[in-house]
């Protein structure tokens, strides 16, 4: 009986994370990384949280970090999958990041960070709306893995650049980029 509850528990916690993903498809931040599952199955990271998870998370934050408590309040859904590429190889998600950044170029999307040396390429382009940051995407592919990242929603850099500082997170040693 236990494990019956836990398994519709599940059930009902999947989907409005599958509502939760067809409610973005339609806000200026999101971005279709089209299917990669058929080329290297399952992805072995999948966050999808929508503006309700992100709102939880901004009421939990108010008190003890105002300034990420602001963020997440206008965050509308963080998506990100990583794929193992490593056993069929990159061919495939290089080509899919190839096809993405077109798209993104077409729909005025801004490139912001493009690096592609030894067998690696980083891609980071935003959208804008006037003065206001939409979206993110980040997009990495190496010889072991295929990373993809959408933050959908309204972004002030400031704030989220304060919020890093905050933190101690140095974007060069995140992407491991040499910029000298």
């Amino acid at each position: 009986m236990k494990r019956i509850l836990i398994a519709l528990a599940c059930a009902f916690l999947a989907l409005p994370a599958v509502a939760q993903e067809e409610a973005l498809k339609d806000l200026p931040g999101f971005v279709d990384f089209g299917e990669m599952n058929s080329v290297y199955g399952e992805p072995k990271v999948n966050i999808s949280i929508g503006g309700a998870m992100l709102g939880f998370v901004a009421a939990m934050a108010r008190n003890s970090n105002p300034e990420a408590a602001a963020i997440f309040s206008k965050l509308k859904g963080v998506r990100v999958s990583v794929y193992n590429i490593e056993d069929v190889g990159a061919e495939a998600a290089l080509a899919q990041v190839n096809h993405v950044k077109g798209t993104l170029q077409g729909l005025n999307w801004s490139p912001v960070v493009q690096v592609n040396e030894d067998g690696e390429q980083i891609q980071i382009f935003m959208k804008f709306d006037g003065e206001i940051m939409n979206g993110l995407t980040l997009m990495v592919v190496d010889e072991e893995e295929a990373v993809f990242i959408n933050v959908i929603g309204e972004l002030d850099p400031n704030k989220l650049s304060a919020l890093m500082k905050k933190f101690d997170i140095d974007l060069d040693d995140a992407l491991d980029i040499d910029i000298n």
